[in-house]
């Protein structure tokens, strides 16, 4: 079977899950980003003396105002879409918008930003994914995708970067009873795979992924700590951390 080798450890693998955000892409162009034109969206429908300051939401959803850089633990960063819309909302109920009003508007904003967007500009990977995923492929090590995003935005974002066809599994926070920390998108995304938990890796920017990884029983977490602002410090769950995909080597079964 394939063999990953990281910090002078090797594990015999048959497949890689993979966190998306943080993980595969780079979280802040992506998700700082978005955040602020959702609030310039939910702006749109307000009038002018209830409009929010994008500085004043920031620490709601775990953004440093000042730096414009993330919390790791932040709701941004491990939440779900639903999490932020309900932030929001709640954050509208605070400046005196009634409750039905306040959940109106802001998921009629994410559903224009989902239309509007320009996730092209947003959507960078992060350093060495791309031949790492090219390199584990040809050894012939499955691999999926497990995202507290939607389905339909993890998929989008993997085209952009035409990574569609290494990624045979898709697994969004909206496809599963219960999201991260649980191990129920680990253990779904091993079975589609056809894979065995103990013979799967986790890579992910999160202590929720880590977590996820050892509730479902996989071989290994393994953080990913790609932000340069952070240390992985965080990740106390995890078996090793590294800073990016050059410090992973991958090598085909050598029967």
């Amino acid at each position: 079977m394939p063999q990953l080798t990281a910090q002078g450890v090797t594990y015999d693998i048959d497949a890689i899950l993979f966190d998306k955000d943080g993980t595969l892409l780079n979280f802040g162009d992506l998700w700082i980003g978005w955040f602020d034109q959702l609030v310039s969206t939910v702006n749109h429908q307000l009038p002018s003396h209830q409009q929010f300051s994008h500085h004043a939401l920031y620490p709601k959803v775990g953004i440093y105002p000042e730096q414009r850089l993330w919390d790791p633990t932040g709701p941004l960063t491990i939440g779900s879409l639903d999490d932020i819309a309900t932030i929001l909302a709640l954050s509208l109920f605070e400046a005196r918008v009634a409750w039905n009003d306040a959940t109106q508007i802001t998921q009629d904003a994410m559903t224009t930003l989902a239309q509007q967007l320009d996730w092209l500009s947003c959507v960078t990977p992060v350093e060495g994914l791309i031949d790492f995923v090219t390199r584990a492929s040809h050894a012939g090590v499955r691999m999926g995708v497990v995202t507290s995003d939607d389905k339909q935005n993890a998929d989008l974002h993997l085209s952009i970067l035409s990574l569609t066809d290494h990624f045979p599994v898709v697994l969004g926070h909206d496809q599963v009873a219960r999201g991260k920390p649980y191990p129920d998108m680990a253990l779904a995304a091993c079975q589609q795979l056809n894979v065995l938990p103990q013979r799967t890796l986790i890579i992910g920017d999160s202590n929720g992924d880590m977590a996820m990884g050892k509730d479902a029983g996989l071989l290994a977490s393994i953080g990913i700590c790609a932000a340069p602002h952070l240390d992985g410090s965080y990740l106390t769950h995890a078996d090793l951390v590294v800073r990016d995909y050059n410090e992973l080597t991958i090598a085909p079964s050598h029967h």
